[in-house]
């Protein structure tokens, strides 16, 4: 599969395939969870986390191993590189920050195999206060796919294995929070 996955990235990426070609719908990946924790201690919580805490490796996709801004990610404007362990990288930009509401961030400049497939990657988070101390979340990632033979191949193959990456991230998320273990914090 990764031999398969390999080869029509590298087909597809080089096949000059022009970008005017787009998906009917962007693929994306949306996971809604509840936490038992207050909307300011969840938010003050996860937008600055240790992304090695959260991202460890999932199915085709690396662990991360690093960033190169270790404290003070909650600032719109920011941007920090994200190293992952097998080597590769990608760019990571702090779009918005609405304290205990929402942050959106953009990913780009892929080392990994992704860069064969996505102009760059979309996160959104949502925030609720559901009252008595519990918080909705949304978190969505749109992946923004470089031409129409991409877009099936994202909606394919990559989309399922984000979407297990992305749930796994928010239940260990909800686990620190819940437990009042906040593990690994960038404070």
């Amino acid at each position: 599969m990764k031999e398969l996955l390999t080869t029509l990235a590298v087909t597809i990426g080089f096949t000059g395939v022009a970008y005017s070609q787009k998906c009917k719908n962007i693929p994306q990946v949306k996971v809604i969870m509840t936490i038992h924790s207050p909307i300011d201690t969840t938010f003050n919580y996860i937008v600055p986390v240790d992304l090695t805490h959260i991202f460890k490796r999932y199915k085709t996709f690396p662990a991360v191993v690093n960033t190169s801004i270790k404290a003070g990610w909650i600032k719109s404007g920011l941007k920090r590189t994200v190293y992952f362990e097998d080597g590769t990288t990608a760019e990571e930009h702090l779009v918005t920050v609405v304290p205990n509401t929402s942050f959106s961030y953009e990913i780009e400049n892929f080392t990994t195999k992704l860069r064969f497939f996505a102009k760059k990657v979309e996160g959104d988070w949502l925030f609720t206060d559901l009252g008595n101390g519990q918080t909705k979340i949304e978190w969505t990632y749109k992946v923004v796919p470089k031409n129409i033979f991409a877009c099936a191949i994202i909606n394919g193959f990559i989309i399922k294995d984000l979407n297990g990456l992305l749930n796994f991230a928010l239940t260990i998320l909800k686990d620190d929070l819940e437990s009042g273990q906040f593990k690994n914090a960038n404070h």
